[in-house]
């Protein structure tokens, strides 16, 4: 496997790139995969340009990792700290045949009084011949049981929002057309969901993950981070656990993924 490890913007990251030219960067901090170039050479992800990759705040764009608690649904920062967490790299992972690069974040039930459960989280990036897989592991370190959500908050890029449309979420396949805002979870949607924009057709695949979490701010939404039309260049499609929180038992692990393939 190629994985080059480099400073972008002041911030730590690694490269791995494909055997047919694929290539995916990831941040150590927060372990936030910020591009994904596919075989064919186009970027699939969406990352704001005003968005600064060495913090303090997450980057807007790529894949947060949202752990352990979505959006307010707790007494934690929104959207948890693993997003602005700083992960490690680890040894490639034997039993993953794809070109991979694997990412730990260790967090003890002391760090937080908020939050005082022990946990590690593995995130495992992985190229495959038609497309991507993220997949995020939590392993409950812990004497107690261990309650969270988590979402990984992808970012594509459609190139026209308005041109968008978002099959699988709603019943009997019928089409969501995104060229209005939306913030939307949507529950128990097993997929595969089918992404068309001119941009790209991607089906998205989700396993563990029961629920999706649909999201465009829209023309009138004001984000420090986001160019006025930056909104119309992507849409949120999440692969989600988001409406019941996961309640993982002391010693049990969780492994929840999102893959990301090319579509006709």
């Amino acid at each position: 496997m190629n994985v080059q490890t480099l400073l972008l913007e002041g911030a730590p990251a690694v490269r791995l790139q494909g055997p047919a030219g694929d290539a995916v960067i990831v941040l150590l901090r927060g372990a936030q995969v910020i591009s994904w170039v596919d075989t064919r050479g186009v970027e699939r992800l969406y990352r704001s340009p005003t968005s600064p990759l060495a913090g303090p705040q997450a980057v807007r764009g790529g894949v947060p990792v949202i752990f352990p608690q979505f959006s307010e649904r707790g007494p934690l920062t929104r959207h948890g700290f693993a997003r602005t967490h700083v992960w490690t790299l680890q040894s490639a992972d034997p039993s993953v045949p794809e070109p991979h690069v694997v990412l730990q974040m260790q967090h003890a039930a002391t760090e937080l009084s908020l939050w005082p459960h022990g946990c590690t989280c593995t995130l495992t990036v992985a190229l495959l011949p038609q497309g991507l897989r993220i997949a995020l592991a939590v392993h409950n370190t812990g004497s107690t049981t261990l309650p969270f959500h988590a979402a990984l908050h992808t970012y594509l890029e459609v190139g026209d929002i308005t041109q968008a449309t978002l099959t699988g979420v709603l019943p009997q396949q019928a089409v969501l057309s995104l060229d209005q805002p939306i913030d939307h979870v949507f529950e128990a949607v097993s997929g595969p969901f089918h992404l068309r924009s001119p941009a790209s057709a991607l089906r998205l695949e989700h396993s563990a993950f029961p629920d999706v979490v649909v999201w465009n701010p829209g023309p009138d939404a004001v984000l420090a981070d986001l160019p006025s039309q930056g909104y119309a260049r992507f849409v949120c499609v999440e692969a989600a656990a988001v409406a019941n929180a996961v309640e993982l038992a002391p010693g049990a692990w969780w492994v929840g993924a999102q893959t990301l393939l090319h579509s006709a």
